[in-house]
């Protein structure tokens, strides 16, 4: 797994500001977010929401949203390519993206 830590300092880069950017970057088919996330924070959840909305309008491509106990996210986490660390603080802000293929 390659881990890329883009971390400067407390909220620098933000979970938003770095999920924008994957979203225009990559191809996104589904994600994959801790039940905990909705309830311990609630606002960062749901501009998460608001993200993929805008990704999907954008793409013309409905993106998947599954949701699983943070014990079972951070099992599927050992699955993952890459692990992205961000200046992020808020609690249970994490997300697995399930890569689509773009052509």
């Amino acid at each position: 797994m390659q881990r890329i830590d883009l971390a400067l300092t407390h909220g620098v880069p933000s979970f938003i500001d770095t999920v924008k950017v994957i979203l225009t970057e990559s191809q996104v088919e589904g994600v994959v977010i801790a039940e905990e996330f909705k309830t311990v924070s609630p606002e960062l959840h749901d501009a998460l929401l608001d993200e993929l909305k805008t990704e999907e309008s954008r793409c013309g491509k409905q993106i998947g949203i599954q949701y699983v106990s943070h014990e079972e996210f951070k099992t599927q986490t050992r699955e993952s390519r890459a692990v992205v660390r961000t200046g992020e603080c808020t609690p249970y802000a994490n997300v697995i993206f399930q890569a689509g293929v773009v052509f």
